[in-house]
């Protein structure tokens, strides 16, 4: 019996230690939006969280992406952000935010609202890619969480040219004369 209990013992003190030892369940980071677009095109981001990510009492929200291809034009808190303070740098993909109170826990939820605009002369059927890193911390500097999103693809396609919208119309104009044509004469014969 005491063996047992030695044994017992033995298996609870490993499982608490290595439940001590393990991190806490991080809420994971995503970006969604349009997944294709054309030159000059405004496309707007979603960053969020799908679970919480721990404490927080400040955040560095951080975008990469191809400086050369999209452009930030602007950026908005999103609905986890309501009552901080956030300070975004739309060029360079970043943003802090800071809240008057501990937010226990963060998450899940929308953390900002990106908009980025396609380079005019960004090259056709190619891809670029962006993805976010979000860092939480707590009043002493502590880290509470350090998220990465998967990469999000976007890619550049070619804009609907005038021209073929002009040519389509004029053949469906051209078919519509054709059948009535056809019916005109059929009805004097």
């Amino acid at each position: 019996m005491k063996s047992r209990l030695c044994t017992h013992a033995v298996i609870v003190t490993a499982l608490l230690s290595i439940g001590g030892m393990l991190r806490e369940a991080q809420g994971a980071l995503f970006i969604s939006g349009p997944t294709a677009g054309a030159p000059g095109e405004e496309l707007i981001l979603t960053v969020a969280l799908d679970a919480p990510a721990g404490d927080a009492d400040e955040l560095t929200l951080t975008l990469d992406f191809d400086g050369t291809v999209l452009a930030g034009t602007d950026a908005t808190a999103g609905a986890l952000l309501a009552g901080s303070l956030f300070t975004p740098n739309v060029a360079g993909g970043s943003g802090t935010a800071s809240f008057l109170t501990t937010q226990a826990p963060f998450g899940p939820g929308v953390v900002a609202l990106w908009k980025f605009k396609i380079a005019a002369d960004a090259a056709l059927s190619t891809q670029t890619v962006v993805q976010a890193h979000l860092k939480t911390t707590i009043i002493d500097d502590e880290t509470t969480s350090d998220g990465v999103s998967r990469p999000f693809t976007i890619l550049i396609v070619p804009e609907p040219s005038l021209a073929m919208v002009l040519i389509a119309g004029l053949a469906l104009v051209g078919l519509v004369r054709s059948l009535r044509g056809r019916r005109w004469t059929r009805a004097r014969s």
